[in-house]
């Protein structure tokens, strides 16, 4: 706990601060966390016997993250489908037949897990103007994490309900209610204090309170579905990035699902 309480002090205010800065120092950020994550997931992929093409991988996640600092949603989508053809392209140069179905998947399937929220938190960044993508994405973090503290917590004192014990039997259902409780209270929070402060524009409670729901609900979901691949690799962590806090992937899985969610619902109604 010391080791995590410890890492998290020093990671915590530099992401802020370059979130806060934006701009080049946070598109390296993300392509820097987003390469590691990759081929931290690629070695997952490998401990369960498929070969994943590691270099076209790490490409579609610079590739992702060049579309989202353009500020093209459609240049993302394109990235995409540039992937699929250079893993099937890989495959066949260099694997033939063999797995010519899963092998290509898994790169893709890498590539866009990391690399799509990697281009579409550089793109929320800026939805609405600098300080309307600052709130935007200071929000996903703080409610991610709030999310991450309340349950962990929570769930350590009184959970006795075990929310999917196949995937992760240490996380409860009571953890899982007051991390989204938590999630909210310190999403919402912050968006008032940030409009308070004169830091981003306002917007109306209703979609606050929504968003920060949305991106709690994801956000579990991304925790649970790393939680799986992880045990489908047999390994307890995706790597050790952090004391006491495992791997990147271990770190961002929340945050891969909810910053999707939070950009299209952003956009979906022009906040």
């Amino acid at each position: 706990m010391r080791e995590r309480v410890l890492s998290a002090l020093i990671a915590v205010p530099v992401v802020v601060a370059v979130v806060v800065v934006g701009g080049p120092w946070l598109a390296l950020m993300v392509v820097a966390v987003g390469i590691w994550g990759v081929l931290e997931f690629y070695r997952l992929a490998r401990s369960a016997g498929l070969k994943p093409a590691r270099a076209v991988g790490v490409l579609g996640v610079v590739a992702f993250a060049a579309a989202g600092y353009t500020g093209s949603s459609i240049a993302v989508g394109a990235v995409l489908a540039g992937m699929v053809i250079a893993s099937l392209v890989f495959q066949t140069l260099e694997l033939g037949r063999e797995s010519a179905i899963a092998n290509p998947a898994v790169t893709v399937f890498g590539a866009a897990y990391i690399g799509w929220a990697v281009g579409l938190i550089l793109l929320l960044r800026e939805v609405g103007g600098a300080s309307a993508g600052l709130g935007h994405v200071m929000t996903v973090l703080l409610t991610v994490w709030a999310n991450d503290i309340g349950a962990y917590f929570v769930g350590s004192a009184f959970g006795r309900h075990k929310l999917m014990p196949e995937v992760s039997p240490n996380k409860s259902v009571e953890g899982a209610l007051a991390g989204l409780a938590a999630g909210v209270c310190v999403g919402v929070g912050a968006r008032a204090l940030g409009v308070a402060l004169g830091w981003w524009p306002q917007v109306p409670t209703a979609h606050a309170v929504a968003l920060s729901l949305a991106v709690g609900l994801a956000g579990q979901a991304g925790d649970l579905a790393e939680s799986a691949m992880k045990r489908n690799a047999h390994v307890k962590d995706s790597g050790t990035f952090l004391p006491g806090h495992g791997g990147v992937l271990d770190r961002i899985d929340s945050v891969l699902f909810a910053i999707p969610v939070a950009y299209y619902y952003v956009t979906a109604f022009h906040m």
